[in-house]
């Protein structure tokens, strides 16, 4: 199994923290475990847990070594995730204590996470959040493996379209979506059943499931909102062009051609000009 991954921090900026993350690791007896994470941008004017790395990305890592340590094959993802939540919170009790966090602050993140059987062949994905997963078939198909579309963007978008119609710019639109943003974000952690990684779900997440398998010659790609965002907000490519051109450009030139493209605008339907963009490539081989 090949395995390319490729992240970069919003725009390109070497110091700013990469709040995306794409990992894997193999068990001992073949199963692979992929992994890829979006840190939700803090909606909160502090960071309490890391003021360097900034909570959303202090929280993907921290949670990327819980499950690296505590996942096993033979449990399910969805009780190897309530395990790494809980060894999480139990090595780093004393800091999320003291933390002492309004309920807004609280990291989220979206998860996806691909399981392949030791055959190479059996897969499943399980899915929190908003990022992409397609197979790419022998064919030069794409097959959209997680078709969810988060009703929240609806939301957001009609009211930045409203903003924009006002003449504000992108520090003044931040400042009036503030209020709606830190409401989602409370009833994010406060759901029973959260559709989105936190640190203190009140109950099960409501995760997507999917079983489905990987022949030689296909390709699975992943990736965050923001590598997809040369789909659906800047419309310079559809599902099938965008994992052709993966497949056959290269991730690199892709992810070149979404940073050149988000230099030369002046901010549009989102509420960050360009985002931390993240993508990684599966490939069995023959």
């Amino acid at each position: 199994m090949q395995i390319n991954t490729l992240s970069t921090a919003a725009g390109n900026k070497p110091d700013k923290a990469n709040e995306d993350l794409a990992c894997h690791f193999t068990h001992a007896d073949g199963t692979l475990d992929v992994l890829m994470f979006d840190g939700a941008s803090s909606v909160s004017d502090r960071h309490y847990l890391d003021a360097e790395l900034g909570d959303p990305a202090w929280f993907v890592q921290q949670f990327a070594l819980a499950l690296q340590q505590t996942a096993t094959p033979a449990q399910t993802q969805a009780d190897c995730i309530m395990l790494a939540l809980q060894t999480l919170c139990t090595q780093h009790s004393s800091l999320l204590q003291a933390a002492a966090m309004p309920a807004y602050a609280w990291p989220v993140a979206a998860l996806s996470w691909l399981r392949v059987q030791a055959n190479g062949e059996e897969c499943s994905l399980y899915a929190l959040g908003d990022c992409k997963s397609f197979l790419l078939d022998a064919q030069g198909k794409a097959n959209n493996l997680d078709p969810y579309e988060n009703p929240q963007e609806g939301i957001l978008k009609t009211a930045i379209e409203e903003l924009t119609q006002e003449g504000l710019d992108e520090q003044a639109r931040w400042a009036r979506l503030l209020p709606m943003l830190r409401e989602r974000r409370v009833a994010q952690n406060n759901s029973p059943q959260p559709s989105i990684l936190c640190l203190h779900p009140q109950g099960r997440f409501a995760a997507r499931e999917y079983r489905f398998s990987l022949a030689a010659k296909e390709r699975l790609l992943m990736m965050t909102d923001g590598f997809y965002r040369l789909v659906d907000s800047y419309h310079l490519y559809d599902d099938q062009s965008l994992m052709q051109a993966c497949a056959t450009r290269g991730m690199e030139v892709m992810m070149q051609e979404l940073r050149m493209h988000e230099a030369g605008k002046a901010g549009g339907m989102t509420v960050k000009k360009a985002d931390d963009a993240t993508v990684t490539m599966l490939s069995p081989g023959e």
